[in-house]
């Protein structure tokens, strides 16, 4: 990656664009934890932003027009569909704002197949059926919410999505954040094939990149560290590189911050490795 689409991609985590954002939908009961917790690492790691609704995470009265919001936002919508999707409400709800934004606006839909056939979620069969008879008894008063329901997923199930099947969740996870780079004309990284080991040498840009997210996350949140960055640029303004340099490592208590800066940046490289 040369140095103007590193500044590029760098500009892309500092401020960032609606061309990087990508909506998950996804049911948290059987893939919030694993398969869909995945693939967000992954797209974050990449350099997209991502927003996951899921129940554990977003709670409020405005959950629903924040959907809206970030749907619009987005340029893309990932759709897990997996056995217990058709289950939740709230991603039934999500899915028709998806198929809304589509007809409307030329939003992107990219679906997935999780451990689930296209025409068990076309024809509404097994868990599909299962869900939507627990639906009809839940929601008789809302029977047009219902068939909402039900003609988003016959057209999310006919758009050209990607299923599982047989391969490894990894491989699957990665044609699918490259699909969606194809998608966005993202420039992603060149990395290291996957099946050699991969030292702190070897790690793609993209790696440390999703570290410098991480870093900077904590950064802004906490305020002692930012009033030391400013403070820090006023002394190096004022003062040679020598004479701030003298005076950083006779001042206990600069030294001190930059050992847990240090310790900060080590945690976040160990989460992400």
């Amino acid at each position: 990656m040369g140095f103007f689409s590193f500044i590029r991609r760098l500009m892309l985590i500092l401020f960032g664009t609606a061309n990087d954002l990508v909506f998950l939908s996804f049911s948290n009961e059987d893939t919030g934890k694993n398969f869909s917790d995945h693939l967000n690492s992954a797209l974050t790691i990449a350099g997209f932003r991502t927003f996951k609704n899921d129940d554990g995470v977003r709670r409020g009265e405005n959950t629903g027009s924040e959907t809206r919001k970030a749907i619009q936002e987005s340029k893309i919508s990932v759709i897990v569909f997996s056995k217990d999707y058709a289950s939740s409400t709230r991603c039934l709800d999500e899915l028709v704002m998806i198929m809304d934004a589509r007809r409307a606006t030329g939003h992107i839909v990219l679906p997935i197949f999780y451990h689930l056939d296209p025409s068990e979620v076309r024809s509404q069969e097994g868990r599909c059926f299962e869900a939507f008879s627990t639906h009809e008894k839940s929601f008789q008063g809302e029977k047009g919410r219902v068939e909402e329901w039900r003609a988003a997923l016959r057209e999310a199930a006919d758009v050209a999505g990607m299923v599982l099947q047989d391969r490894y969740e990894s491989k699957f996870i990665e044609s699918i954040v490259k699909e969606i780079a194809d998608k966005l004309n993202f420039s992603l990284p060149h990395a290291p094939p996957s099946s050699l080991p991969l030292s702190a040498a070897l790690r793609p840009p993209s790696y440390f990149l999703g570290l410098l997210r991480e870093w900077r996350r904590s950064f802004f949140q906490t305020p002692s560290l930012f009033l030391f960055f400013l403070s820090s640029c006023y002394a190096l303004s004022s003062c040679s590189i020598r004479e701030w340099r003298r005076s950083f490592f006779q001042t206990p208590s600069l030294f001190l911050f930059f050992l847990s800066s240090c310790y900060a940046l080590s945690s976040c490289y160990a989460v992400s490795s």
